[in-house]
């Protein structure tokens, strides 16, 4: 069987002409303010207020647990801290490197060292949170007004909203840097970041300050938004990032504010702006296939949130920017991704991302465009968006959405099987997405019995971005499931799709850099079966190199009969001062690893190659405490190639592929792997072709 492509992208093409078909983009005569009458203008429509009145009158629990969270805070007083908030990416111990736990308001302490620190910027970040909470406060008090009508919330909701105007602006401007004081365009006075204000500004201030609009008198809508909507709007602005997650906040947070201050100039901005609006963005910075540039999903997600609440705020002034191709491309994504377990697949810069973190955004997607596919990741229950958008959760998803399919543009792989297991996997051969990306070409990630296996650790839970670790850990080849070359990185590289084939018992997919490690052509060929993975890496140079195969997994133990030597000192792998070696070996033949400890197990079966020296290890996962097990298998040459076979196991389903077998013939590799009273074979040529040989 050859590889086919055609069957893959046919349906992302004809969605993709379809969506383009529907586009027609706002002009500036378009982008005009709404008249404010008795129903919110920014916050929802007056119909969609009446189905939340409704769904509240029902006794709804969504819509009863935010009147009963706004009423237990009735008659508390409001907290303001004394200045603004600074980012997560400060709390934690530069020695350890792990994050801090919070004593009171000013003393924070160490896990690890128990040191204990005070003072900025660590107080900060709690002054951080305490903001969050208080404007947290005022939405949900805000909401239940709107619900309710009773009075007395739409009064707590203006004690925030008021106390932060009286203080915006005299709280001293800060950002992120190591020196708050000094003055990058990227600060502010609430927030340290102008990215962290927009999103205020667009979750919590405007639709609070639009909900209880009828309940303030003319100065104190005066007051709201001369002294808090006004200059944060402004000092959003100034900070311009075109291609970036941080102006899709902006932009929205400029939507918001235009309509409350009846300001078209802001509108126009915010969608026009040849190389910072909505319009640019959709251009310069998503996929063909709808995935954010920044090649993360929770950077995609989080983008997510702003164009839609951006979009959404246009819908309600009759603006359609939910039609826009790239938009709705997005939008679909997270159903098109979602692995074996309900969750997206930790890529670049993310911690455990999931549809149903979208859900918010889903709903109005879904509403705006009645694209069936979003109902496959919607929850069955009902939710606050749910109700205020009338979607019943009920409704029935059509059959065969979830697919294996080839995103070309996006430069992802997405494999599914059913069988017991019902696998699921990915490989990356994307474009380098920059600052979120990490150095990880052909990796890839596994699902099975409803559970991560093959793992990507994404970042640190504490965002220790400043820290060593980001650098030295998560963004390292070493992290990832791929190959190692001489001990180091990759350099900033894409890779290049060589085929793909969904037939009717397996799907496959092929790719190659010749980017990552200049002078080193790696192609890697991954196999799904209901039963099995197989794993297929070619990688050829003109020169000797050191080449280290690399598989983590969930484990949370791993085992290798040939392992039963220390490992003494350093191996010569950029990262491993965050490892934790356990045993290694040597062998001339193959291997089998264990990994267990859970209820989902693995078994990994290497075919021979030549001399291995075989490493097992764990490395940090969400934190340093939190650590997963992994595989390192050394070989040298100017050519060496790696077959290896994944099994997963339960309690009802035990691992029974008993062995690999890998030769080379013709230039090609032809692989058998056994199971039970089965032998199955496949031969790849290392590039675009790809047979199953027995049994036919």
């Amino acid at each position: 069987m050859q590889w086919t492509r055609a069957a893959a992208f046919a349906a992302v093409s004809l969605f993709s002409s379809a969506f383009a078909q529907d586009w027609h983009p706002p002009t500036a005569a378009d982008l005009i303010p709404p008249v404010r009458h008795d129903a919110p203008i920014l916050a929802c429509s007056a119909a969609e207020l009446a189905n939340l009145r409704a769904g509240f009158g029902r006794g709804a629990a969504p819509l009863r647990s935010v009147v009963d969270a706004a009423r237990a805070r009735l008659g508390t007083p409001v907290g303001f801290p004394p200045r603004g908030g600074q980012h997560n990416q400060w709390y934690q111990c530069d020695a350890c490197q792990r994050a801090l736990t919070t004593v009171d308001d000013s003393h924070h302490r160490c896990p690890g060292c128990a040191e204990v620190y005070s003072g900025p910027p660590y107080d900060d970040v709690v002054f951080s949170r305490r903001h969050s909470e208080n404007l947290r406060r005022a939405r949900e008090a805000a909401w239940a007004f709107a619900l309710s009508g009773e009075t007395a919330f739409a009064a707590d909701a203006a004690t925030v909203v008021l106390g932060y105007a009286d203080r915006y602006e005299g709280y001293p401007y800060h950002s992120n840097a190591a020196d708050p004081t000094r003055r990058l365009d990227s600060g502010g006075h609430l927030m340290e970041q102008t990215l962290s204000e927009a999103s205020m500004l667009v979750r919590d201030i405007a639709p609070v300050i639009d909900l209880i609009w009828h309940s303030l008198d003319a100065a104190q809508r005066e007051h709201a938004l001369g002294n808090l909507v006004r200059p944060m709007v402004a000092n959003i602005a100034k900070c311009r990032r075109g291609k970036s997650n941080w102006q899709s906040w902006h932009n929205a947070a400029m939507f918001s504010a235009g309509v409350l201050l009846g300001d078209a100039d802001w509108l126009r901005r915010s969608v026009l702006d040849p190389r910072h609006g909505f319009l640019f963005q959709m251009g310069a910075s998503v996929s063909a296939d709808g995935m954010w540039y920044e090649n993360s999903f929770g950077y995609h997600n989080y983008t997510l949130a702003a164009l839609c609440a951006h979009a959404d705020a246009a819908r309600l002034m009759g603006v359609d920017l939910f039609a826009h191709p790239s938009l709705r491309a997005m939008c679909a994504l997270p159903a098109r991704y979602v692995m074996a377990n309900g969750r997206l697949p930790r890529l670049g810069d993310d911690v455990d991302s999931s549809p149903q973190g979208a859900a918010a955004s889903l709903e109005a997607a879904l509403a705006a465009t009645r694209d069936a596919r979003l109902g496959v990741v919607l929850s069955a229950e009902p939710s606050f968006e749910s109700i205020r958008f009338g979607r019943d959760p009920g409704q029935s998803v059509p059959e065969g959405v979830l697919r294996s399919e080839v995103l070309r543009a996006s430069g992802h792989a997405i494999l599914r099987r059913g069988g017991a297991a019902r696998m699921s996997a990915l490989v990356t051969f994307a474009p380098f997405g920059g600052f979120h990306d990490h150095f990880d070409r052909l990796s890839f990630v596994w699902f099975a019995f409803g559970e991560e296996r093959g793992v990507d650790p994404g970042r640190a839970k504490s965002q220790a971005y400043r820290l060593p670790i980001h650098g030295g850990w998560y963004r390292t080849t070493l992290a990832h499931n791929t190959v190692v070359v001489d001990g180091r990185p990759q350099h900033e590289s894409g890779g290049e799709l060589l085929g793909f084939v969904d037939a009717e018992d397996f799907v496959a997919v092929a790719a190659k850099t010749i980017d990552a490690y200049p002078g080193v052509e790696h192609a890697r060929c991954l196999c799904l079966t209901d039963r099995y993975v197989l794993v297929l890496d070619r990688l050829r140079s003109e020169s000797e190199h050191r080449f280290d195969w690399i598989y983590h997994d969930r484990g949370p133990d791993v085992r290798c009969a040939l392992a039963v030597d220390e490992v003494a000192g350093e191996v010569g792998l950029q990262g491993e001062e965050f490892v934790e070696w356990l045993a290694q070996g040597e062998t001339g033949s193959g291997a089998s690893v264990d990994f267990g400890g859970g209820k989902v197990t693995t078994t990994l079966l290497v075919a021979a190659g030549g001399p291995t020296r075989l490493r097992l290890g764990t490395g940090p996962l969400q934190s340093v405490d939190d650590r997963a097990p992994f595989v390192a298998l050394e070989r040298r040459g100017a050519g060496v190639v790696f077959a290896g076979v994944l099994q997963a196991g339960t309690a009802d389903h035990a691992s029974d592929v008993t062995d690999l077998e890998c030769r080379e013939e013709g230039g090609a590799l032809l692989c058998t792997v056994v199971w039970g009273a089965h032998r199955e074979s496949w031969r790849w040529d290392g590039a675009g072709g790809f047979v199953r040989v027995a049994p036919r």
